[in-house]
């Protein structure tokens, strides 16, 4: 008699391994929020101004760009492999590709706006910074997401025959993404509109 999940994954079980990922995955939470945290309470402190600010809005924008535009790379070719013209398979491989790209434009985003000069008295301020804090932690539990789904079978069709833990973790990582980086994003430019 074969387990349910057996007919989903490729290989072995993953289960001799997952409290490992777990604790390697809760390590990598902690240390994203610390870096967000301590760029954020370093920013009073290394305000540029002038040319320096400009530098610092335009590497800024550039990982904005660079990050997005990674996650809106991969969230596509997730609607083509649902529209049954790429495998799951190849799914798969472009997330791997895009997944340091998306990581780079967060460190970018990260280290630049402390240099911005965020305004920390303010709601959108912060609007703004939890959203980032969203994305850096939705990024630790895609890399962990993109593991486990690595061991299924390569011929799945559409998100229904995905196992259900996996579907919900799927939709709930793209929604938290797209609405944080959009979040992220329109805060951030009328933020810096309001400062003309």
């Amino acid at each position: 008699m074969t387990s349910s999940t057996d007919s989903s994954v490729e290989g072995s079980s993953p289960r001799p391994w997952a409290s490992a990922m777990r604790q390697v995955q809760w390590r990598w939470h902690a240390i994203v929020t610390a870096g967000w945290a301590l760029a954020l309470a370093l920013s009073p402190f290394l305000e540029a101004s002038g040319v320096g600010h400009d530098i610092a809005l335009g590497g800024h924008l550039i990982g904005m760009v660079v990050g997005f535009g990674a996650v809106l790379l991969v969230d596509w070719h997730g609607l083509v492999w649902l529209s049954g013209l790429r495998t799951f398979r190849d799914s798969l491989r472009i997330g791997e590709a895009a997944h340091p790209l998306v990581w780079m434009g967060l460190l970018l985003i990260i280290v630049t706006g402390a240099f911005l000069g965020p305004d920390l008295r303010e709601p959108t301020t912060w609007v703004k910074q939890l959203a980032v804090l969203a994305l850096v932690n939705n990024g630790v539990a895609v890399r962990r997401l993109g593991a486990r789904l690595s061991l299924l079978k390569p011929r799945i069709h559409g998100i229904s025959e995905l196992p259900r833990r996996h579907r919900i973790a799927m939709i709930a990582s793209l929604v938290v993404s797209q609405v944080a980086w959009w979040t992220a994003g329109i805060v951030g430019f009328l933020a810096t509109l309001s400062r003309r």
